[in-house]
């Protein structure tokens, strides 16, 4: 793909007016508005904003244009996949970081800087590491280490701050300004990097789509694609632009409703599994909404349980793993099948999903640890669990468990859960049962317990500190009363434990989670213990209408698993 450029403008989209890029890359000087970039002249290739350009570096061949053969004939439609998955991060955004990190070092920056939690971090981190240049990717304090993982290996410094996501964007803002910093983001020479798609499809020989399905975040991918297609259209490179269409989660859909509004929305907060495009403020809004309008576009949204079912249609049709969010484009599809039957359209699908490992985790239910035995593995086999397990993408992790037939030893267990949940006076509910057979069906029935909590009793002290008075029974020997305190009753009664129990096997507790499953004051709630021992780490779940005895119940069967497998 040949590339220059005739010169060109930097301009205000709201104002008109033309901008230097050695005073901003980001936000008009004089109204604030979003820029935009104009060449002097139309050229029969792409062209950058920059005065040399040195070849990917990190990108071997354009992202695969596929047809969906399977998709195509179940729908009756002509369908088509760009699979911006392939490129070196996993995800589209390397196109805009490619230009970003040289136009950094153009302008003579000392380093970058952005605020990311996700793709983009990684992504400019990677070519920053490349070309050699500092960058700091500015996150919240509870991001969690695997989202950072791919920054991290690219040699990025990675600031925790105090706070949300817009407390990080504002810090690294200002950051910027501190020093000579570049600002990267959703801004214009991200932009320009990322209209690279529709020349790539060009080049591929096709671009005569009805309509292109783009997931929409901030608004800079659709922005940059339909950029692509002008820009070829004026240089008569191709005759006529598809339609657009927008497409967003429900639950993160500023975009499509600014669109229907024919106004900008932001929101004060958006929550979807389709984490890479939930942006309550969508930067480049009135890019897509003249895209919209300039090629008789289309917008639509698709629920979270509509994400989850494309997302696995796409993975088992097709063999495309991809992130949440390019499951939108399938599920939009479906939804208004009478609009597109017949049509040739693409998706474009743009991250792998692997880096969505989580989403899978969480929607899916996870296999049983069967014990060495093909007899067990027979039943387990005929019990109907694997059908289910394969039926219940995307629904509640308990789905169907009331048709699962449990073996003698998980059968025993359950009896044992209810009846201790009877005699505290609690009566299950259908749900709760669904979910305490799950719980049941996945813990190892063999396991031999070597302590036992035999009775607890929690004061509360001065300075908010709890005491808990613990009485155990550990193996063989006479029971004893282990004292001790916590910051709160969880904390108390798991320490007063661990000053045993850690005499023979010493686990930390990494992490617990409590899940209420109704208002109910009676509800049963469900503790899940992470514990780790030497790097190795074991998760256990307790039951129980009572949070203190369910985490008990968490903690002294994660001591039985911890001490079954490092026996081993």
């Amino acid at each position: 793909m040949k590339s220059s450029n005739s010169g060109y403008t930097m301009s205000c989209i709201m104002c008109g007016r033309e901008n230097d890029e050695r005073e901003t890359s980001t936000y008009c000087t004089y109204c604030g508005g979003v820029l935009d970039i104009e060449y002097n002249k139309s050229e029969k290739h792409i062209q950058y904003p920059l005065k040399e350009i040195l070849p990917d570096p990190l990108k071997n061949h354009y992202s695969s244009l596929k047809k969906l053969d399977r998709l195509s004939e179940k729908y009756d439609a002509e369908l088509y996949a760009k699979l911006e998955f392939e490129h070196p991060t996993g995800c589209f955004k390397d196109r805009g970081s490619y230009i970003e990190v040289q136009k950094a070092l153009e302008l003579g920056a000392d380093a970058i800087c952005l605020a990311s939690t996700g793709n983009m971090a990684a992504s400019v981190a990677a070519y920053a590491c490349y070309f050699k240049i500092p960058c700091f990717v500015f996150v919240p304090e509870k991001t969690p280490e695997v989202k950072l993982a791919q920054a991290t290996i690219y040699d990025a410094t990675i600031i925790k701050i105090k706070g949300d996501f817009m407390a990080c964007e504002k810090l690294c803002r200002e950051f910027a300004k501190s020093g000579n910093y570049y600002l990267a983001g959703d801004y214009v020479f991200r932009q320009e990097g990322q209209k690279s798609f529709s020349y790539e499809l060009y080049e591929q020989g096709d671009t005569e789509f009805d309509y292109i399905f783009v997931p929409i975040g901030a608004g800079t991918n659709f922005a940059a694609i339909y950029k692509g297609y002008k820009e070829m259209k004026a240089a008569g490179m191709i005759d006529k632009i598809p339609s657009f269409v927008a497409v967003q989660p429900e639950q993160s859909s500023p975009v499509v409703e600014g669109i229907f509004k024919k106004d900008k929305i932001v929101k004060e907060q958006v929550n979807t599994m389709a984490d890479a495009v939930a942006v309550a403020d969508p930067l480049d809004f009135y890019k897509v909404f003249r895209g919209i309008e300039e090629t008789d576009g289309l917008a639509f949204t698709a629920t979270e349980n509509e994400l989850l079912e494309s997302m696995q249609e796409m993975t088992v049709e097709e063999g495309y793993f991809t992130e949440p969010a390019c499951a939108i484009p399938l599920a939009t599809f479906k939804n208004n099948l009478d609009q597109f039957k017949g049509k040739k359209c693409l998706f474009v699908l743009t991250g792998t999903g692997l880096k969505s490992s989580h989403i899978v985790a969480k929607y899916s239910l996870s296999s049983p640890v069967l014990p060495p035995n093909l007899e067990r593995i027979q039943q387990y086999i005929e019990s109907g669990f694997i059908d289910m397990q394969k039926n219940s993408w995307g629904q509640s992790r308990n789905t169907g468990f009331e048709n699962v037939n449990m073996d003698e030893g998980h059968t025993k267990l359950y009896d044992e859960y209810v009846n201790n949940i009877n005699r505290k006076g609690k009566t299950l509910k259908e749900e709760e049962i669904k979910v305490l057979r799950s719980l049941v069906y996945n813990e190892d029935a063999d396991l031999e317990y070597p302590v036992e909590v035999v009775d607890y009793k929690l004061t509360m002290r001065k300075h908010g500190l709890v005491s808990a008075a613990v009485k155990l029974k550990i193996e063989d020997k006479d029971e004893i009363i282990s004292l001790d305190q916590g910051v709160g009753p969880i904390d108390a009664i798991l320490t007063a434990i661990k000053s045993e129990t850690d005499g023979f096997l010493p686990l930390e507790v990494i992490n617990h989670e409590v899940e209420i499953l109704s208002p109910d004051t009676d509800s049963l709630v469900i503790v899940t213990l992470t514990l780790e021992k030497e790097g190795h780490r074991f998760t256990s779940k307790g039951a129980s209408p009572d949070t203190l005895e369910a985490v008990i119940q968490a903690f002294v069967k994660g001591l039985a698993i911890a001490n079954k497998a490092l026996a081993v």
